[in-house]
């Protein structure tokens, strides 16, 4: 297990370092630069000037190895659309909306997934199966902006319920909580109704029905268990990828979240804090796919890693 893991750190620090490259380089090539907005125009000379400041004038490769070495110390330079903080401090007050309405997001949706698969996987061409495999469908297929501003439209404006944006206040956090909660709750009832129902037509669950085991007891002690590593498979990607924001979702709910912050570094050019969000995603979904595989043999004895017999 230890050796496993040591190789699984290594492929980490190389994903990290590849995608680095790319999503550095890929941002210079785009034509235009940070002070070039039509908005805000700038005389030749001041521009100059600011890109020799922030050492835009320098090669590529030169700006590239500055970077990364301040990175390795854990600074990952100032933002220009916010200079008076730096790119940690701005992150840090950003990620707190982000990990809180996608989180619970989540929490909420996985579970409500796990029982509505479980329902149609034991109750299987019923109308419970059709109803779950129409709402887990609709889930996956409709895009979250369109959920999201169907939301809207029923509990803000028709029904006046409930605020239809901001950020701050409990109730201001139930319809963009239940957009995040939408894509786990269906993601999740599909995952659990295949693995459930691949799991139940094996042998072994045959024999504990002849030994005289009850139905209940099969199912919560061997048949989920069993459908778990599919499961395991999906809940830490998909919490990363909400906790580090919804673009669609937080752009609807006007949610200052990670999510406008990402949209705004690529609008405006913003290459330092472009480039901490997306080494942040990379490096947290390396470290959701390393703890994923460790749970694994936790979960099934059987799985051995690290080719041991």
């Amino acid at each position: 297990m230890l050796s496993f893991i040591l190789r699984r750190l290594v492929s980490v620090a190389a994903t990290f370092i590849i995608v680095s490259l790319i999503i550095f380089f890929m941002m210079h090539s785009i034509p235009g630069g940070p002070f070039d907005a039509n908005d805000m125009p700038v005389s030749e000379a001041v521009r100059a000037k600011l890109m020799a400041n922030l050492g835009l004038d320098q090669p590529l490769y030169v700006q590239y190895f500055r970077y990364m070495w301040g990175v390795l110390n854990f600074d990952f330079g100032v933002p220009y659309q916010s200079p008076g903080e730096t790119v940690t401090q701005l992150l840090s007050r950003a990620w707190v909306p982000s990990l809180v309405l996608g989180g619970l997001g989540v929490l909420i949706g996985a579970p409500l997934g796990i029982l509505l698969g479980m329902a149609a996987a034991l109750n299987r061409n019923s109308w419970i199966d059709y109803l779950a495999s129409t709402l887990a469908t609709l889930g996956l297929t409709i895009p979250v902006f369109v959920t999201s501003m169907l939301l809207i439209l029923v509990f803000a404006v028709w029904l006046n319920w409930l605020p239809a944006s901001g950020w701050g206040k409990p109730e201001r956090w139930i319809l963009p909580v239940t957009a995040y909660a939408l894509i786990p709750l269906a993601t999740y009832a599909r995952y659990t109704r295949s693995a459930m129902l691949d799991t139940l037509n094996r042998p072994f669950v045959t024999v504990l029905r002849a030994k005289g085991l009850t139905e209940r007891r099969i199912v919560f002690q061997h048949v989920l268990r069993n459908s778990a590593i599919p499961l395991v498979t999906v809940f830490l990607p998909m919490f990363i990828g909400t906790a580090t924001g919804s673009i669609f979702v937080e752009a609807m709910f006007r949610v200052p979240g990670l999510g406008a912050y990402f949209v705004s570094s690529i609008e405006t050019r913003d290459y330092p804090l472009e480039m901490a969000l997306m080494l942040m995603i990379t490096f947290m979904y390396c470290i959701a796919y390393l703890l994923s595989d460790i749970v694994y043999a936790l979960i099934n004895p059987r799985i051995r890693v690290g080719g041991g017999q």
